[in-house]
């Protein structure tokens, strides 16, 4: 083979795997999975609420909608239960006319979800979540008495309380950045593995929450959406991640870095 023939079919393959990706992305629905912490009505072990009505904290808030607005989402998808997702829904399509209706779910639905929805012109907010408990103080119990991870723990433990002490905007970054969620998968994997001998609570526990998270993806994949469309998840720290986790090799969906986002 000369070189001219050698270089033309270097040029043919580039040609056609550029060809084939551009298709490939064109048929995938953008989503950003955005993680939040809870900013009231928290039940987490280690929670991050907020006085919402203090004028500094709604001033961080309305940075953060902001930068979400710029994604243009079509759809909106929230951690509030399918059973809750119609009722959820109508109070949005007052809230568009009327800021004073409200949720009784935690604010990032109100402050964040709502309002990226209205300035964005979704027409919908769906909820995605299914609610299904697991023993989460039994395993923490269990860790406080473990020497082998304890100080794995107490270490978490302490690092979640610190970002928890930033910021707004701050905490977004720190929640939506990649190794702080392999960080988090990470803090559960670990506790899964704890167990008395012959049986194995930390296992089942966790499975229980796994199952909680598969439920939420599989709510999301029935969410009716086009090729067209911009999703925008708005779901607490942990959820986000095994959400990403879930959908990093769904070729159905393009995964947007939330901080293209939430940069300074």
């Amino acid at each position: 083979m000369t070189i001219k023939n050698i270089l033309s079919f270097i040029l043919l393959f580039q040609i056609c795997s550029t060809g084939f990706g551009q298709e490939t992305k064109a048929d995938q629905i953008e989503v950003l999975n955005f993680a939040t912490f809870h900013l009231s009505g928290s039940s987490d072990a280690i929670s991050s609420s907020v006085n919402i009505n203090n004028p500094e904290v709604k001033k961080e808030i309305k940075k953060a909608v902001d930068k979400l607005v710029e994604f243009k989402p079509t759809i909106i998808c929230v951690e509030v239960p399918v059973s809750s997702s119609e009722g959820t829904n109508s109070i949005y399509q007052k809230y568009k006319k009327d800021q004073s209706n409200t949720t009784n779910w935690t604010e990032e639905i109100n402050a964040i979800a709502f309002e990226v929805g209205r300035l964005s012109g979704v027409e919908n907010i769906y909820g995605i979540d299914s609610k299904l408990m697991f023993d989460y103080p039994k395993l923490m119990a269990m860790a406080e008495n473990s020497e082998s991870i304890k100080n794995y723990i107490d270490d978490y433990v302490k690092k979640l309380e610190q970002v928890n002490d930033e910021e707004i905007l701050a905490k977004f970054r720190v929640y939506n950045n990649n190794e702080f969620k392999s960080e988090t998968l990470d803090f559960y994997n670990t506790l899964a593995v704890m167990h008395t001998p012959g049986n194995y609570e930390g296992a089942e526990i966790i499975s229980d929450f796994y199952k909680r998270n598969l439920m939420i993806y599989s709510n999301f994949n029935d969410v009716p959406k086009d090729k067209g469309d911009r999703i925008l998840i708005i779901l607490g720290g942990t959820h986000s991640a095994y959400l990403d986790f879930f959908m990093r090799d769904n070729p159905n969906y393009d995964l947007v870095d939330p901080q293209d986002y939430l940069a300074q």
